[in-house]
């Protein structure tokens, strides 16, 4: 039979099985926990506030006259416009609008934080 013939490492698996098992254990467990702090922190990003002068930005829109509706999505913001051709996209970016999406009468601005409070922020409430 094979498993009778004496072999070193046989004889080392028998006499350290028991720390091998816990360096394995230790290893997995390390894993994880880089996981799931990288996934953490990149989670915290998302929920910062955008910081934006209201005024700034309802102007780079084209006034409270050119804004027909709002409304939040996530982190983005939709804007129903009466008139495309009044709106600032440099002004729009300074203020801290990573992307502007443009249709026809409406645009998107994507932000870095919740859109929900700059629409609440525009319309006053």
């Amino acid at each position: 039979m094979i498993f009778l013939i004496e072999n070193p490492f046989n004889e080392f698996l028998k006499a350290n099985s028991l720390w091998i098992a816990l360096f394995f254990f230790l290893l997995i467990v390390a894993i994880l926990l880089i996981v799931f702090l990288t996934s953490s922190r990149r989670g915290k990003n998302v929920d910062k506030p955008l910081s934006v002068d209201k005024n700034l930005l309802v102007n780079a829109l084209g006034g409270f006259e050119n804004i027909a509706s709002l409304e939040a999505k996530g982190s983005r913001l939709v804007v129903v416009l009466k008139d495309s051709a009044l709106i600032d996209r440099k002004a729009l970016k300074e203020n801290g609008v990573l992307s502007i999406i443009a249709m026809s009468k409406k645009i998107t601005l994507v932000t870095s934080g919740d859109a929900e409070a700059i629409r609440q922020s525009i319309e006053g409430k």
